[in-house]
Parts: C-alpha cells; structure tokens; sequence
C-alpha cells in the first residue's frame, strides 16, 4: 500500500503559473544543506529503460535496455536582495548489447539576478552542454557508427525597467554548436563541421499593465545565424515581431498569447527565404487544486541538416496534465506533435509523442518515478518513417 495522506489534506496553494509536480510539499521537499547563505541540492538517479528501437529505423528494429547514472547539484543563494544559482549534471547512459550506443553527456550552468533599484534588476545566465544527438532526429544520419555527439554553449544577458505601468526590457545573447565527426558503418568519416554554428540575437519588449491579469507587449527580436565551415553556408537574418499579451485570471489561467510577423533571409540564393506568420501559446490551467494542465505552441524556421542543408518550418503543438492522486502520488500525461515543412526540397515529416507516467515521493530523501513514451515519424521520403516505445523506471535520492 502507498503511504500518503488523503488528497483532501493540501497543505500549500497551487502557485501561479505552476503545475501540481511543482507545489511545494514542505513534508517532501528537500531540505538542502546550508553554506553560509547558499543552499546545495544534491542528486542521484539511477535508471534502466527499455527501448524496443534504439536505431529509430523503419524496419529491423532492435530493442535493448539502457542503464543510466544521473547525477546533478544545484546550489542557489538565499539573499534578501539579488540572487544566485548553479548547476551541474551528467547523464551516463550504457546499453546491454548495443555499446556503440553508449554516450556520456554532461552540463555546467549559471546565472544570477542583479537588483538595481526597485523597479530595475539585471539578469545573466550562460550555460555548457555536451550532449549527444538522439538516433531519431532528422539530422541524424543513418550511415552513422554511433551517435553524433555535441557541445552547446549559451549566453544570456537582459535588463529590465518598470516606469509606473509600463515595462520595458531588452536583451542580448549568442550560443554556439559545435558538431563532432563521427565514423559511418563503412568506415569512412562523416565530416559534420558544417554544422558548427554562431547565432547571435537582440530582443526589445515593451509591456503595459493595462489592468490586473493583463499586460499587453510588443516584442522585436533580431538574430543572426553565422556557420563556420561549407562552401554554401546557410548564414541568414532572421526578424520577428509580434503582439500579444500575458494573462493572468484569478491565479487559475495563467500565461502569454502572441502573433505577428516573421521572416528570414539567407545570404546565399541557394537557399529559400522566409516570410510568414509568427506566433506562440503558453498557457496553465489550475483545473483544481490536485489538477493543472499545461499547452503550449510554437513556431520558428531553422536549417535542417538530412541528406542537404534545408531550411524547415517547424511548427509544435504540446499539451500535459498533471493530477495528485495522493499527497505523495502524482500522475502525469503528455501529448506533442511537431510537423516540419522543408523548403529547399518536398521533404515532409510529422512526429507524434505520447507519454504517461507517475511520480512517487517514498519520503524526503526518495522518490520513484516511471514512464511509458510512444513516438512515431511519418515522413513523405521512402525510408524515413519509425515508431518507437520506451519503458521507463528510475529511482532517485535527494538531499
């Protein structure tokens, strides 16, 4: 039998914008270790899941379990004023039979929050990312020994001002991907230094509080993506400005509605510009206090990298809800679909994912959590289609 309290005890409010994995529980919540005005969260999880495709192919599929070792620590200041944060993770992933899968990712991150004034603070993040790129991407090449493994570095910097009701904000950032080489099934090396990448942007909002719940914005984002290697590199500017608002009613719905204009030119004719429509949903929905529901939609142009570079029109759809079934039992389902248009050639593909899982916090120190996943690709290109079950259980140990 799960040990818990009766769902009618609620011992915190749902917090604005927050779904019910992230209320706090004082009697579950990790306590962190005190340094000085520094809390350290440290922790561990160890997992196995079973993959019944682990090349993502259309046919001949293999199945094999994956062993993961996942550790992270969090260290976050307690400062009256100000604020400060850091983190550091790996995931260390071993299949049973298909070593060539194995891979070792890991992340360093950042930031802080300068308060200025009152109406004023300053805000900064960058982050590292070694990571590896999951056999199922469209840009994975199928000819590949083992998966393409990747750094990704991000910077961020933005100041934001309050005058009375209105609030202006401005950012800068750049990150950066660099690709590594890997060898085909042929022996042969598959060069990926034409996917090595800059992308700078600018981003300008201004926002008014119109009435409580509602604070309409206009946004202008500039960035500008350089590549370091091809002989046709797909370097472009890319514009977006939008309309739109926050919403906040009654702490029930709460989040951002935006449309506008998007558009994004390449410096080489090889490559389709684009002009179109812009806009983004993100909403939470407090449906009760043990229910909320999540959605949200996105929209943006970026390079595809398959058998030629490609600009795709990616446009993505998501929903989750989360349910506590007990005080310490939370359930948690999620539907997504993506659908990728590609503009330098009749390339099509629509990607499908359900995912259904619970979360069970054995006690302050531990929790226990499992997950079923189902994705599938269906693409117009011969070849290109998979789907792809995943079972999932980890054990996890926090301080």
């Amino acid at each position: 039998m799960l040990a818990g309290t009766s769902t009618t005890v609620i011992a915190q409010e749902l917090r604005r914008g927050a779904s019910v994995l992230e209320r706090p529980k004082p009697e579950l919540d990790p306590l962190g270790i005190r340094a000085g005005s520094f809390l350290i969260f440290p922790k561990v999880e160890l997992g196995t899941t079973y993959d019944d495709n682990v090349f993502a192919t259309e046919n001949d599929k293999e199945g094999d379990f994956l062993f993961q070792v996942l550790p992270t620590v969090t260290v976050q200041s307690d400062f009256s004023r100000h604020a400060l944060r850091f983190s550091a993770g790996a995931d260390v992933g071993r299949y049973v039979d298909n070593t060539s899968e194995n891979y070792v990712d890991y992340f360093f991150t950042g930031g802080g929050r300068l308060d200025v004034t009152g109406d004023s603070f300053l805000t900064g993040d960058l982050s590292y990312r070694k990571l590896h790129e999951d056999r199922g991407d469209p840009d994975s090449p199928t000819a590949a020994s083992e998966p393409i493994d990747f750094a990704r570095t991000n910077a961020e910097l933005a100041y934001q001002h309050r005058f009375n009701r209105v609030i202006g904000r401005v950012g800068v950032g750049a990150e950066n991907e660099d690709y590594d080489d890997v060898a085909s099934i042929t022996g042969t090396t598959l060069d990926q230094d034409n996917r090595d990448k800059w992308a700078y942007s600018a981003t300008g909002q201004v926002g008014y509080d119109l009435y409580p719940g509602y604070q309409p914005f206009l946004r202008v984002t500039y960035t500008r993506t350089e590549y370091d290697n091809g002989t046709v590199k797909p370097d472009s500017d890319t514009y977006e400005a939008v309309v739109g608002t926050t919403l906040d009613l009654t702490n029930l719905l709460t989040g951002e509605i935006f449309v506008g204009y998007l558009s994004r030119s390449y410096d080489e004719s090889q490559f389709s510009n684009f002009t179109g429509l812009a806009y983004g949903l993100q909403l939470d929905y407090a449906v009760t206090q043990l229910t909320s529901i999540s959605g949200n939609v996105t929209r943006g142009v970026e390079e595809g990298f398959g058998a030629v570079p490609s600009p795709r029109d990616r446009t993505t759809f998501q929903v989750g809800v989360d349910h506590e079934l007990l005080r310490n039992v939370v359930l948690s389902a999620l539907a997504q679909y993506q659908m990728d248009d590609y503009q330098n050639t009749p390339q099509e593909e629509d990607f499908y994912l359900l995912q259904a899982g619970a979360t069970y916090n054995i006690n302050r120190n531990f929790y226990l959590r499992g997950t079923y996943s189902y994705s599938t690709r269906d693409s117009n290109l011969p070849g290109e289609d998979y789907d792809r079950n995943l079972f999932l259980l980890r054990l996890g140990a926090q301080l």
